[in-house]
């Protein structure tokens, strides 16, 4: 068992940094059932540190600072019914990219939206 890293955590999980921690935090529960493993605010009650438990990943993120500004990046999250995700997503908020399809020659189904904070999010479902 390793003991450099908190027990279940991956060796590498993204950081996102944004300007609305809580809103995304809230978000990415609703959508994703997310449960928080921890969390620390600075004094003003933002969020200075937050993990959150993803099926079997973890990801990490940040109120955005002068010091640390707010960026977008882009993420895939297999889950177990990509069409059930997708409509969770747009029902909780977030902006659509493309429905869930399958291509040709691609064993996932795929669909992709954007997050509150901006964050492109491609979701799947291997058939």
């Amino acid at each position: 068992m390793a003991t450099y890293k908190p027990l279940h955590y991956n060796s590498l999980s993204p950081y996102l940094i944004v300007d609305n921690a809580q809103e995304l935090v809230n978000q990415l529960t609703d959508v994703f059932n997310a449960t928080v493993l921890r969390r620390y605010d600075r004094p003003d009650g933002s969020i200075m540190h937050v993990e959150l438990q993803l099926d079997d990943s973890v990801i990490m993120l940040s109120n955005s600072t002068a010091q640390y500004p707010a960026h977008k990046t882009m993420l895939h999250f297999y889950v177990p019914d990509v069409l059930a995700t997708y409509r969770r997503a747009i029902n909780n908020g977030c902006t659509p990219i493309s429905e869930p399809v399958n291509q040709p020659g691609d064993p996932d189904t795929r669909g992709s939206f954007y997050d509150a904070a901006g964050n492109h999010w491609s979701v799947s479902t291997q058939q």
